[in-house]
């Protein structure tokens, strides 16, 4: 039980810097507007998606499909079953 949440947290955690790189690779100017963009598509508020960005609540795998559907680009890894 105690590795299913390290596993989840780490998960967490791994997805957050891999957003986090991602805007940061941008110019500054277009990555606030692409956080804004990224939080109206997933239909939540701006704070939510921060909250995705810094770590602080867990992003939904939904959202992650969005966020990469939108930006064009595959940043999250998932496992295959």
């Amino acid at each position: 039980m105690c590795n299913s949440i390290n596993k989840k947290t780490n998960t967490s955690r791994e997805d957050s810097q891999k957003l986090r790189t991602f805007l940061r690779s941008l110019p500054v100017c277009e990555s606030s507007n692409t956080a804004k963009k990224l939080a109206e598509e997933c239909k939540v508020p701006l704070y939510t998606f921060n909250n995705w960005r810094s770590g602080m609540t867990r992003m939904p795998e939904l959202a992650k499909d969005k966020i990469e559907e939108v930006i064009g680009v595959k940043i999250f890894e998932r496992e295959e079953f």
